[in-house]
């Protein structure tokens, strides 16, 4: 069955692997030709950067099945991979990266914030030097455990908050959130990171990392999917006026998109499945940039990897747009909030 639950170590959901192509003449799901014609489809970073819009999730899979996810998905056309320090399968993943030139693919890699209590690695470091010092040790693992001498894009996997807070980052967790991000700023002049950004950041966390002399986040990811509305808590619009890309985790809501019956409607009358419906309804948020959110989804089998390719050709009427916008369920995790960490 097909969900993008996170069962393991924290706060990452699991996702379902997929890349956004620009495709034309893609006829059917089994046509494995027309997937080679496809060109992958990238957002432009506020650094200039260029990121592939869809990257392959590894969250909760062991180093095995993380190997063989990697290894599967570039098979299919995947250019973008996304894995965590906390997901405690980085030599699986790097497995799988080696057997790829290090120039052919997009490498996102996240740490884990300093105040750490709901899962391993659980930490409960509130001097903002401490903190400093344990997020330059663990850029320095990542890259170890990976095998590389740089990721493209480091994200810092929440604010130092517990989980499941529902306030806005205080003045403790705004100090500990700036002092990674004087790791990080470090970590891009010595070469080992060409972008940073956060996941799980809402806007008062956002604002923290402002004028304090550290890089600029370019992406927070967080929570969005069908029942959550095209803008929950205002974040997607935020992001869009601070020039901020929006990547979308848990695109369908722990397999409740899957299963929902107004998806499975709205697939049938399109010839889609639901996951597909879920995904080409976050590409065409209207809140977000023209070409969509980016997305984080999750698959080792070909068969998902292929279904989930074939979003890029056509469009969700107005009508079903509109349903799927007025949605309430499924809520997938954190009751359908964007972030564990925040609120506002």
């Amino acid at each position: 069955s097909r969900s993008d639950k996170f069962y393991g170590n924290l706060l990452l959901p699991k996702m379902l692997g997929v890349y956004i192509t620009v495709a034309s003449c893609i006829l059917g799901r089994t046509m494995a030709s027309s997937f080679q014609e496809q060109l992958q489809a990238t957002v432009m970073l506020s650094n200039g950067m260029s990121m592939p819009q869809m990257a392959l999730g590894t969250g909760g899979y062991d180093n095995n099945t993380a190997e063989e996810a990697v290894v599967n998905a570039f098979k299919q056309g995947f250019k973008h991979v996304h894995t965590a320090y906390d997901y405690f399968n980085l030599p699986g993943v790097a497995k799988g990266l080696k057997q790829f030139s290090r120039e052919s693919f997009f490498l996102t890699a996240m740490t884990s914030p300093c105040i750490h209590p709901a899962a391993p690695p659980m930490r409960n470091v509130t001097d903002p030097f401490k903190c400093q010092v344990l997020t330059d040790k663990e850029i320095d693992d990542v890259l170890s455990l990976l095998e590389v001498d740089y990721v493209d894009l480091l994200l810092l996997h929440g604010p130092s908050a517990p989980f499941g807070s529902t306030e806005p980052c205080n003045e403790q967790v705004c100090g500990l959130n700036v002092a990674q991000f004087r790791s990080y700023t470090r970590a891009i002049a010595a070469g080992k990171v060409k972008a940073v950004g956060v996941s799980n950041f809402c806007q008062s966390c956002l604002k923290c990392l402002q004028n304090q002399g550290v890089a600029t986040p370019v992406v927070n990811q967080f929570q969005l999917h069908v029942g959550m509305g095209q803008d929950p808590e205002g974040l997607v619009s935020f992001c869009k006026d601070n020039n901020i890309t929006v990547q979308a985790y848990s695109p369908l809501a722990a397999g409740g998109v899957v299963t929902d019956p107004l998806c499975s409607d709205i697939a049938k009358k399109n010839g889609k499945s639901s996951a597909q419906v879920g995904l080409r309804w976050i590409l065409q948020n209207q809140h977000a940039p023209p070409q969509g959110p980016a997305i984080v989804v999750k698959a080792s089998n070909p068969d998902y990897l292929k279904e989930d390719l074939d979003i890029f050709n056509w469009s969700l009427p107005s009508d079903d747009m509109s349903k799927l916008n007025a949605a309430t369920v499924p809520k997938g995790q954190q009751d359908g909030r964007p972030s564990w960490g925040c609120v506002g």
